[in-house]
């Protein structure tokens, strides 16, 4: 990746595309490049295919049709022809449309697959995609109708925008259907704002423990060494940086030895999740470089093979594994806004809100909106890699699917749930580090109260509490100071 006088470009190798370059070109207007040792594999990646057409074998997609009908055989004359009619053929699709972002980031992950030479493909269709991202084209592609099995609905949106008034080569149609690059690209950018969700989650909870005075001997080094998980440790001392300077640190700072285990347990939860994302990282960043296609082609061995690369398992469970982390971390917040506005646990005023004659239930009503959307939240993390969803037809080829487009889409639900889910507990921990008057808050736990804050006010003796939407527009667009606020534990794309 480099920066000139326009921007970052990211040049496309088909084997190193990394999560930073998805963001890069999918939401920061980068630009992207396929340099000539691309484009020499990708001549050679073609060559292999032509040989095998002109010694007559048989080839999936290029020399034979598809699916129920690969007994049949597809002439030269009728190449053109039967792949427009394939691309139209699978272009069932309808409903919700992808985002600007999510187009950008498919088109990238095609065309890294295509400079891979795995595709045999021509270079134009490269240049093509390159133009299209370059150009900031726009592209309705739907994101419904993928089993895991190729994205091959939303794929032909894209290929019929793209190519159609290209006449495409054998196996050209085939090589556009036969990949999951929406899938991929989804996840990519959903798992990097699963990591900041889970980085602005563990900042937040700190907060919440001054407020509930909880006690820190959670993340003391005698804790945070006597399990070996890299999680734990790292979000552990993460909570720790962030009480740095707390009054909570002190020997008469917590109010109890036995704190309920949404605190008590804190490091293990954000730890879990930790883990889980690091191992979804290392599938997905994977994925971002492999083939996707069948058949496959090597240009170094000059052959090709018949092959079920287009079976995105992996990719399903490694978004499974991803969300799963986050049930527990989301619950756990639950309980601690739970426990913060009941008097009975905090030793705060009823609602978080002194009593002023009136009877309001002050922040309860946040409380079980903030369970609702939790126990929504919880839903999207059940796993799906085990889904009978059969796509058979009468071959009985294709009789299994491992819905990675909708893991995908439903991590991007869990990071918007999240995001308020998160924003909600910061508003009512605010509230409560208010109330509870005790000082000194961590030197960075005191910065996030002042940026909460900035968005939404202390809730005085009479008044209501406030909407958490302005805050959550101030998480928006002030993302760059959460960031520096929390860069020593942050880790970026």
């Amino acid at each position: 990746m480099v920066a000139g006088k326009v921007g970052t470009t990211v040049e496309v190798t088909g084997f190193d595309l990394t999560l930073g370059e998805i963001v890069a070109v999918a939401r920061q207007g980068g630009r992207v490049a396929v340099g000539p040792a691309a484009i020499d594999r990708m001549e050679r990646g073609r060559g292999v295919l032509e040989a095998a057409v002109s010694r007559g074998e048989r080839i999936y997609g290029a020399t034979t049709s598809v699916g129920p009908k690969t007994a049949v055989s597809i002439g030269e004359a009728d190449v053109a022809e039967f792949s427009r009619r394939l691309l139209r053929t699978h272009n069932a699709g309808h409903g919700p449309l992808a985002s600007r972002e999510a187009v950008r980031a498919t088109m990238l992950v095609l065309l890294n697959a295509l400079a891979s030479g795995r595709t045999g493909v021509r270079p134009l269709l490269a240049w093509a995609i390159v133009d299209a991202i370059n150009s900031d084209r726009s592209v309705a592609m739907h994101v419904w109708g993928s089993m895991g099995q190729s994205d091959m609905s939303s794929m032909s949106d894209l290929a019929l925008a793209l190519f159609a008034d290209t006449e495409l080569a054998a196996g050209e149609a085939l090589a556009l259907l036969n990949s999951s690059a929406m899938s991929t690209a989804m996840a990519a950018l959903a798992l990097v704002d699963l990591d900041h969700l889970l980085h602005f989650s563990t900042f937040v909870s700190a907060l919440s423990m001054e407020g509930y005075a909880a006690n820190p001997s959670i993340v003391s080094p005698v804790a945070l060494e006597s399990r070996p998980l890299e999680g734990l440790r790292v979000q552990g001392q993460a909570i720790r940086d962030y009480l740095d300077g707390s009054y909570i640190l002190a020997r008469n700072g917590p109010r109890n030895l036995q704190d309920p285990l949404c605190f008590r347990s804190l490091p293990m939860v954000q730890g879990a999740a930790h883990d889980n994302l690091a191992f979804a990282r290392r599938q997905i960043e994977s994925e971002l470089n492999a083939s996707q296609g069948n058949p496959v082609i090597s240009t170094d061995r000059g052959e090709m093979a018949a092959v079920a690369n287009f079976d995105m398992v992996s990719l399903c469970m490694a978004l499974d594994v991803a969300r799963l982390g986050f049930a527990p971390l989301l619950t756990s917040s639950t309980e601690r806004v739970a426990k913060l506005v009941d008097t009975t646990w905090s030793g705060l005023a009823v609602g978080l809100i002194e009593e002023d004659g009136v009877g309001a239930p002050g922040f309860n009503g946040v409380a079980l909106f903030h369970k609702s959307i939790t126990s929504e939240a919880r839903l999207v993390t059940v796993p799906l890699a085990g889904e009978l969803a059969s796509s058979s037809h009468s071959n009985s080829v294709m009789d299994r699917a491992s819905l990675a487009a909708l893991g995908a889409r439903r991590a991007a639900e869990l990071c918007l749930l999240g995001k308020s889910i998160v924003a909600m507990e910061l508003m009512v921990a605010a509230q409560a580090v208010e109330l509870r008057g005790h000082k000194p808050l961590g030197r960075r736990t005191a910065e996030l109260l002042a940026f909460a804050r900035e968005a939404v006010p202390f809730a005085e003796a009479g008044r209501s509490p406030p909407n958490v939407q302005p805050l959550l527009d101030h998480i928006e667009t002030a993302a760059g100071r959460i960031d520096a606020l929390m860069s020593r534990r942050r880790v970026t794309a």
